[in-house]
């Protein structure tokens, strides 16, 4: 936002709409692949990692300011939302799409 403030609105509507697009894709998308019955159970364990990490970074954040200092987080940071992009093209990568048959003309 600092080097292309113009494009801070893209990335604010960018970041809303993945946001809206994982909300959906989080309840939904359980419901069709398991049976109904299960569903709560299976919100619940879905819910738990990211509650726990939300629970735990106010204290991780105050640990790494307080050792680290400003910059060394910030570092910190870039270099796990790095981590989190190659991780996700690894992922994109390796899940298996399911092939389309080819169109009977």
């Amino acid at each position: 936002m600092l080097a292309w403030p113009a494009y801070a609105v893209a990335g604010i509507i960018l970041y809303g709409f993945g946001n809206g697009l994982r909300a959906i894709v989080r309840g939904v998308l359980p419901l069709a692949i398991f049976p109904a019955s299960l569903y709560a159970t299976l919100m619940g364990r879905l819910a738990r990692p990211s509650l726990i990490a939300q629970a735990v970074t106010p204290i991780l954040s105050g640990l790494a300011l307080g050792l680290l200092g400003s910059h060394a987080t910030f570092a910190l940071l870039a270099a796990l939302a790095g981590l989190n992009v190659v991780l996700s093209l690894l992922l994109y990568h390796y899940v298996p799409r399911p092939r389309v048959p080819a169109s009977q003309p």
